[in-house]
């Protein structure tokens, strides 16, 4: 008798055995169950049957037609793939506006990013901070986007009174920024000057115009031009009064103004590079003269885009060679066509960029010094900074200094307004298009070289081919040093097989892009590797060039004159990590130096270091007692002009820099009496009928010009 088939008398077997065993099915085939949530929806076989056919139905899905599909590529997650040791790492928690290019960097790099900083407290590669240095202080390596003191270096009355500084020694090379008064400590001076001005151009016209910006304004806030020195509005910020330009090199009739970046890889040595791509801003009206009519009119006389995207005659495009917003190298190219040399322009521009950097570069050091002192073990920090040089091209292409931001804007959208009071935030093509090369290229820049760097990929063994599959691999997929490869990503179609060969040796090119190698794999065209390295960019594609000081080095050596002044500073303050100089280390400078002597006496000295506190004490908001730098630099020229006259300023302040190190056995002079310059100086200033008498003893030499020995 044949046994009971019925479904309650089934004999049951235990799970495991073949019976009950499931079948495994492969990733090729789809099979579709007739008790799916599709069937009967997408299936064409159901459709074509009515419902009493179920056992037509049944029969065909019992016995379904295999479906050929690719097999879908399953990333694993990174902290998986990768030894965070072998890939650069950047936290960008502090980033604020800046972290929508940045991100898209990182990712375009295959980098690692933190957007909320690491969990395990371990230190990142790269710390990209949106406003200032002291952003995040808990960091003791790494590369930091910020310099400390920045902000303050480049403030409008900061930085002009820094290249005042400078001017007074080299007046032919700093001569690409107006003339500069500070309101309201230099009112009468202002006024006194505007006097002399208009008595000058009495029978011209229109009158000198001047514009007003406020010291710790930004985007254009709090700008105003006027004509007379009683429109200045007393209040209580600090501004800054500069001649206005009133002849600016126009293109269609428009004033515009040039956005080039740059970016400062170290401080100690000055490494600068330099941009090739920039922004031209334009106003939205057409310029005119500045007269009382139209004065205020800042559409016309103003180039920020933050003020000119209100107005009307904003027009947004993604066209980089019009609209109120342009690519720097269209702005070029129209020069070109008009027959202009843009060329020689741009070198202009590299030279103002240069100089202006050379002259805050010791007041940088300075900050540098107060946060990173000599002897500070506990961190190896290191910092870079991208600045935005506002550049103003005059009637006969002359680039004049406006101003420089520490903070440009890296924002790659702009807000419309699609509604009334409803805005949205499109993508701006031609910020992407320079922005983003600015920061990709700055952080390839500062990047681990050994995270970066090359390498070699080895033939995969025997044993680890046969663990490979066609589902995405890290192990397949990614080289040494991180790096997506893109050849991994496609699937042989026509063979149905997955990859599982590779070269003998893969040789990826340096940063040069110097090699082009060429990757052979069955089954895949041939594959250049340059392109397959993120972290290689072509000479040809890359957007900064050094400038500083590679190429021009002897032609800047002697701009670089205060950077010895900044050491002298540094090395005689009193207090470790302080920025000011108070009277007892302002005294023991003059004692270390022998300065105390002849025409100097310690009341001298006392009354000197007062006068000048008093005078420097508007760029002391804080009233911290002491000299700052600018106060040390012309305490400094004043002390070298009584003790060594000549008729060149530069001369002097030469011979008593070399004076001071000698005596402080500082610098290149280890002995005191090694005295080149100050013998030849003492030679020199002998013939001079405006001298008094001159008497060395012990190797020193000593100018009497107020007193007698």
């Amino acid at each position: 008798m044949p046994p009971n088939t019925s479904k309650t008398h089934r004999t049951s077997h235990p799970p495991g055995t073949q019976r009950h065993r499931p079948r495994k099915p492969t990733p090729a085939v789809v099979v579709k169950a007739p008790n799916s949530k599709e069937h009967g929806q997408s299936c064409e076989d159901c459709k074509e049957v009515g419902p009493s056919d179920k056992n037509k139905i049944r029969w065909k899905h019992r016995n379904p037609q295999p479906v050929w599909r690719a097999p879908p590529m399953i990333r694993p997650s990174f902290d998986s793939m990768f030894d965070l040791s072998q890939v650069v790492t950047v936290d960008t928690s502090h980033a604020r506006s800046n972290i929508d290019v940045v991100r898209m960097c990182v990712r375009d790099l295959h980098w690692k990013e933190f957007p909320f900083g690491r969990k395990d407290m371990g230190p990142c590669d790269i710390y990209w901070h949106g406003s200032s240095f002291f952003d995040n202080l808990d960091i003791h390596s790494g590369k930091i986007n910020k310099f400390p003191g920045m902000g303050d270096v480049t403030r409008k009355i900061n930085l002009c009174r820094t290249l005042d500084l400078i001017r007074e020694i080299y007046p032919d090379e700093y001569d690409f920024y107006p003339q500069s008064w500070f309101l309201p400590h230099q009112f009468h001076e202002f006024a006194a000057e505007v006097t002399m001005m208009r008595k000058k151009c009495r029978h011209r016209s229109p009158r000198p115009t001047f514009i007003v910006k406020p010291d710790d304004g930004c985007q254009g806030d709090g700008i105003y031009l006027i004509k007379d020195p009683s429109d200045y509005i007393i209040g209580h910020k600090c501004h800054i009064v500069q001649q206005y330009l009133s002849s600016p090199f126009l293109l269609e009739g428009f004033k515009f103004d040039l956005r080039v970046y740059v970016v400062i890889v170290s401080l100690k040595p000055l490494k600068i590079y330099l941009c090739k791509e920039g922004l031209a801003r334009f106003c939205t009206l057409p310029y005119q003269e500045p007269r009382y009519r139209n004065i205020k009119e800042s559409y016309m006389h103003l180039t920020n885009y933050s003020l000119n995207k209100h107005s009307q005659g904003y027009i947004h495009t993604d066209m980089g060679d019009t609209g109120s917003k342009r690519t720097m190298t269209s702005v070029f190219r129209k020069l070109d066509s008009l027959g202009y040399d843009s060329q020689a322009v741009w070198r202009e521009i590299e030279n103002v960029i240069v100089k202006t950097l050379l002259a805050i570069s010791p007041e940088l050091q300075v900050e540098y010094h107060s946060v990173f002192p000599k002897g500070k073990t506990d961190t190896t920090c290191s910092c870079f900074q991208i600045l935005g040089f506002d550049i103003l091209l005059l009637d006969d292409l002359k680039p004049m200094l406006l101003e420089i931001n520490a903070q440009p804007s890296l924002r790659i959208d702009y807000e419309a307004e699609i509604k009334p009071g409803i805005t949205k935030h499109i993508p701006s093509a031609i910020d992407e298009e320079v922005k983003k090369a600015v920061v990709k290229e700055t952080m390839l820049l500062v990047a681990p070289e050994d995270k970066i760097r090359p390498k070699t990929v080895k033939k995969a063994s025997g044993r680890r081919k046969s663990r490979q599959s066609s589902v995405y691999s890290s192990q397949s997929t990614t080289s040494s040093n991180g790096w997506f490869s893109p050849i991994s990503f496609h699937y042989n179609h026509d063979n149905q097989e997955s990859i599982t060969q590779t070269s003998d040796t893969l040789n990826i090119p340096d940063s040069n892009g110097n090699q082009s190698p060429v990757l052979e794999i069955p089954g895949l065209p041939l594959c250049d590797i340059t392109q397959a390295n993120p972290s290689t960019i072509p000479e040809a594609e890359k957007k900064l060039y050094e400038i500083y000081p590679e190429p021009h080095n002897s032609k800047y050596e002697p701009l670089t004159i205060l950077d010895r002044v900044a050491a002298i500073f540094t090395h005689c303050l009193g207090c470790r990590g302080t920025l000011r100089m108070g009277p007892t280390g302002f005294r023991m400078f003059t004692r270390r130096c022998h300065l105390n002597s002849g025409c100097f006496t310690n009341a001298a000295i006392d009354i000197l270091f007062i006068e000048l506190q008093r005078k420097w004490s508007f760029m002391n908001p804080d009233r911290t007692a002491g000299l700052c730098f600018h106060g040390f630099v012309d305490a400094f020229y004043e002390i070298a002009r009584r003790k060594f006259r000549s008729t060149c300023k530069l001369d002097s302040v030469k011979y008593m820099i070399e004076y001071c190190e000698t005596n402080l056995k500082f610098g290149k002079h280890s002995v005191s009496r090694n005295l080149p310059n100050v013998l030849k100086a003492e030679k020199k200033l002998n013939t001079l009928k405006s001298l008094h008498h001159m008497s060395p003893q012990r190797g020193r030499t000593y100018f009497f010009s107020d007193s007698k020995s």
